[in-house]
């Protein structure tokens, strides 16, 4: 689902959606979310490139005095699903999702273009809302732990899948309301220059 509104040409719809109070709420909250999950995403990636590094020291350059970590490299590799998940809602919050939409576009016009568009937004969104569901059930039922880290419960690691699609979840349903993601950084410069704007040059751009 790409956002199909230019970063810089949206007019007076997002002036006027960016009145409505209610609109502003949901921002606040929406981008309240988004802080949390970029310093999660930033702090699992620096942690995950300090392991790397270490392990690489101790099992190559001072091989013959330590050892590397036993857990390092399963610790590792578990961490990564909190980046791959968290990540795919960055990339849901752009619109930069793979999506196939030739024959939508060659073969469906007009108003029966904007219904195959909300089928389609519906579709994801129940499957979203399954994998979030199958999920936190995998994730709370699981009672394993790590093999070198007994100490840390596989739910730990697993709860990646329904947390991130979580946040998928969130985006995709903003596009299925709006018709496209009202809080992506293009729309938000966009609005941002439209209300710092000159009143002339509005002026200008209504004649």
């Amino acid at each position: 689902m790409k956002n199909p509104v230019p970063g810089v040409c949206i007019g007076n719809r997002i002036q006027l959606i960016w009145k409505v109070k209610y609109v502003q709420i949901i921002k606040n909250i929406y981008l309240a979310l988004c802080k949390c999950r970029d310093i999660a995403i930033i702090g699992t990636v620096a942690f995950i490139i300090g392991l790397v590094l270490v392990q690489i020291f101790l099992r190559y350059i001072a091989a013959g005095a330590f050892r590397p970590f036993a857990w390092g490299d399963e610790l590792i590799r578990n961490l990564s699903a909190w980046m791959f998940f968290l990540g795919a809602s960055l990339a849901a919050r752009e619109g930069s999702h793979i999506s196939i939409d030739f024959l939508v576009k060659k073969l469906v016009k007009g108003r029966a273009r904007w219904v195959a568009n909300k089928i389609v937004g519906l579709i994801c969104l129940a499957v979203i809302g399954l994998l979030i569901v199958v999920g936190f059930q995998s994730a709370l039922d699981n009672p394993a732990s790590m093999v070198n880290l007994p100490s840390i419960p596989m739910t730990a690691f697993l709860l990646a899948i329904p947390v991130g699609m979580s946040f998928v979840f969130i985006d995709f349903l903003l596009v299925f309301i709006f018709g496209y993601h009202p809080f992506s950084k293009k729309v938000l410069a966009a609005a941002e220059a439209a209300k710092t704007a000159p009143p002339k040059d509005n002026e200008s751009e209504g004649e």
